[in-house]
């Protein structure tokens, strides 16, 4: 049922058989369904639903055992994608890095204006993320700063 994609179905046939962690794993493909369903005019309906929707994942991910690996860095993946739909560009970004897709943990942290954190992700790990890229990030963190800091020079004497 789970890989038909007839989440409801699956959950509560795990939920009988008392696995727990695909219950958790269904949970969270449903509310991902249940969000994309929501029309793209109920935003805040729409966001609300994606942003659980990434919880879920998140709980996923963090619930993984050690030795799987790749399942753990999609269930972050996924995680950061329901986030960046539920225009949560912090937890969509913090999800990115521990998916190890900093490119697009850089363009969250970004897209949030969380740009302390879009430096860190660009110094740590700049080499995994594409030049241009890179190069109009760090254009775009240098103007946010300038701009920032620009109002504590106004008016002082020297």
């Amino acid at each position: 049922m789970f890989d038909n994609k007839r989440y409801a179905q699956a959950l509560v046939a795990f939920q009988r058989a008392g696995r727990t962690r695909e219950v958790t794993i269904c949970h969270a493909f449903l509310l991902r369904e249940n969000a994309r369903a929501v029309p793209d005019d109920r935003v805040k309906k729409r966001a609300g639903a994606f942003g659980e929707a990434g919880e879920a994942f998140s709980v996923c991910a963090n619930e993984s055992p050690p030795h799987e690996i790749k399942r753990r860095l999609t269930y972050y993946a996924n995680a950061a994608d329901c986030f960046v739909l539920g225009r949560r560009f912090k937890e969509a970004g913090d999800c990115f890095v521990h998916a190890e897709q900093y490119s697009k943990a850089a363009r969250a942290y970004r897209e949030g204006g969380y740009f302390d954190d879009m430096l860190e992700v660009l110094e740590q790990h700049g080499r995994h993320i594409e030049a241009p890229l890179l190069a109009q990030l760090t254009k775009v963190a240098q103007m946010n700063y300038f701009k920032v800091r620009k109002p504590l020079y106004k008016g002082a004497s020297h």
